[in-house]
């Protein structure tokens, strides 16, 4: 791969690129849950969202690829999580802290309005609810703090609408374990989604890239790195088809990322709002589904 092409592939990662290095091994007591790539890419009728459905348990080693990721808020946003997304209890199996049922609840009670007041609330609430997990747990089954990884615990993105205009915001959860944690929830980060992003494990697949220059070569991957892609130019089936194509790749070359080649898409449509997307290899063609329904994508 040329120094050029390289540069361009480190571009398209998401700008909190430190969430892609794996998780330290956690406390004997507590699991993890982890293994997440979310594919974002704007396009001509607004974004598409797709997400890997595997959870891996860091400790057992299994895996669960039926996790549905991608979380409606409303007609116009939606959110994933990435990093350590919960805790299992060890003995018995009960997830015991879980950020995208802490999130749904979150986001069912407030109505998305993307400002201080609805994000200082959240951020309020992850901590409250962190807390609460670790005050239940003895001290030697706490999550070991991820140095490796600045201390990131999970990452939440939200994706919303606005007129014609597609916004990310990104909140952080950071977490050190001491007799009193620290737990850091900085504000969010937020800007406009211009050009594709990936999110999670997103450094695995740019690395894998770097090294298989005839892999990144292919004209349905390149034309989506930052100085080839038109937003114009690009539709939903095309979107689909390019993460289609990542997930397929990081479950066959890069099983230590745990991603599955199993995925959900959903789309914001400008005109139409939020929409499950089905992915039907057999006519190579990406179909918009009613809100209604929602497929397994292949």
């Amino acid at each position: 791969m040329s120094t050029k092409l390289a540069v361009l592939w480190t571009s398209f990662v998401f700008s909190l690129s430190i969430l892609s290095i794996p998780s330290p091994a956690q406390s004997p007591g507590t699991q993890s849950l982890s293994g997440t790539l979310v594919v974002a890419v704007p396009v001509s009728e607004g974004l598409v969202g797709c997400a890997d459905k595997r959870l891996y348990n860091e400790q057992t080693g299994k895996s669960d690829d039926s996790f549905v990721k991608i979380h409606k808020i409303n007609n116009n946003a939606f959110f994933v999580a990435t990093h350590t997304v919960g805790f299992l209890d060890k003995s018995t199996g009960k997830l015991e802290f879980d950020v995208f049922d802490i999130t749904d609840k979150y986001v069912a009670q407030h109505p998305f309005v993307a400002g201080p007041q609805y994000w200082n609330g959240l951020r309020n609430e992850l901590r409250k609810q962190l807390l609460a997990y670790l005050q239940k747990q003895k001290f030697k089954d706490w999550p070991e703090t991820d140095v490796a990884n600045n201390r990131l615990l999970f990452n939440l993105v939200f994706f919303a609408t606005n007129g014609n205009t597609v916004r990310s915001y990104t909140l952080r959860v950071f977490y050190e374990k001491q007799q009193t944690p620290v737990i850091d929830v900085p504000n969010v980060i937020s800007e406009v989604v211009r050009t594709p992003k990936l999110i999670g494990k997103g450094k695995e697949v740019i690395d894998y890239l770097a090294r298989n220059p005839g892999v990144a070569a292919d004209p349905s991957i390149l034309r989506f790195d930052q100085g080839r892609f038109d937003i114009a130019k690009t539709s939903a089936t095309d979107a689909v088809d390019f993460a289609r194509k990542l997930f397929v790749l990081t479950d066959a070359k890069i099983p230590q990322a745990h991603v599955s080649a199993t995925f959900d898409c959903a789309l914001l449509s400008y005109q139409h709002g939020f929409q499950w997307i089905d992915r039907s290899d057999a006519q190579r063609s990406a179909t918009v589904l009613p809100v209604s329904k929602r497929f397994i994508l292949f």
